[in-house]
């Protein structure tokens, strides 16, 4: 009996999460998140106000490379990120803050994560908090949003995060040109684009 409990508690966490997989990622989805958009390289999946999204854009011809970003780079990607986000919300009088933008690795997979803050509560009825990361390989330019109605605890979104596995070779650096920089945060308008759509629903109920 007493080796039994353990196993069970094993196997409960097991059919807690559910594997995703395609040809260019593989990611852990908590059970209780259920899938809503898959298509045109967008994926998310929701949990009542929480969701997780993925973009995967196209690399090949941009050779975007976060791992050659200097500290210069991540002050302008933070400030691009910021005012493309709230140009999207500015008639929704909602102005939203990018903060700790940094760049990090897992070995020689490198990305620029932040967190964004929006204040919805009037029309949402809570605050949206949101915590990114964007992935750069050799063919892939990877995004993922962890949103939540909550502040985001670091045990909850890498628990998720460390499940990612990008199908991809990395490349050698090359240095980045500012059209680029912008280019990121188109990306992170798309997702942009799905968290009006949710501020849009919630103030018509």
């Amino acid at each position: 009996m007493k080796k039994f409990f353990p196993l069970l508690i094993m196997f409960s966490f097991i059919l807690s999460i559910k594997a995703y997989e395609n040809d260019t990622f593989k990611i852990d989805i908590p059970e209780s998140y259920k899938e809503t958009i898959n298509e045109n390289n967008v994926y998310k999946w929701e949990n009542d106000n929480n969701y997780i999204a993925i973009t995967v854009s196209d690399n090949k011809e941009l050779k975007y490379n976060v791992k050659s970003y200097t500290d210069e780079d991540i002050i302008k990607q933070k400030n691009s990120i910021e005012e493309n986000i709230n140009k999207g919300l500015e008639q929704y009088e909602i102005k939203a803050t990018v903060q700790d933008v940094n760049k990090n690795n897992i070995g020689e997979l490198y990305y620029i994560e932040y967190n964004i803050y929006y204040p919805t509560k009037v029309s949402t009825g809570h605050d949206i908090y949101q915590r990114g990361r964007m992935y750069t390989t050799n063919n892939y330019i990877t995004t993922i949003i962890y949103n939540s109605d909550k502040e985001i605890k670091d045990d909850n979104f890498n628990k998720i995060l460390n499940t990612l596995t990008i199908k991809d070779d990395y490349f050698v650096t090359k240095r980045i040109k500012s059209k680029q920089i912008i280019t990121s945060s188109i990306i992170v308008g798309i997702l942009l684009a799905i968290s009006v759509s949710l501020i849009e629903y919630k103030r018509r109920m």
